[in-house]
């Protein structure tokens, strides 16, 4: 989701699910049913949902994914990629300031974990 759209995932989530596929297979992750789709779903609607609140406050990126509780969602594990999900969505809602560059990215995805973890 690095580049977004994120509407388009959750298109893309919507068609998958019309199809009531009994294994879904994704590009990370095990092998899987409908019901984890539905969860990926119901997550990127969450998020979008909650970033566009705090992009319409005028929170930046990092301190826009910090507010955004994803408790129903630690067992994914890498919580650190809520910054790029957030830039994303930021860069969809017209925030041309965000970088789309990796680096830029990562470095904040660092910053994310490292407080997430005490500073480790």
């Amino acid at each position: 989701m690095w580049a977004g759209p994120i509407a388009n995932w959750i298109g893309a989530c919507d068609r998958i699910l019309e199809w009531s596929p009994e294994t879904v297979v994704p590009g990370h992750g095990p092998i899987t049913d409908c019901s984890a789709l539905e969860r990926l779903k119901t997550y990127l609607t969450y998020l979008s949902d909650e970033t566009r609140q705090r992009f319409d406050a005028g929170m930046p990126v990092l301190e826009a994914a910090r507010d955004i509780n994803i408790d129903d969602y630690g067992d994914w594990g890498e919580a650190e990629r809520m910054v790029a999900n957030v830039a994303s969505l930021y860069r969809e809602f017209g925030d041309a300031t965000v970088p789309s560059d990796i680096i830029p990215l990562l470095g904040l995805m660092a910053t994310y974990r490292s407080e997430a973890l005490g500073g480790v």
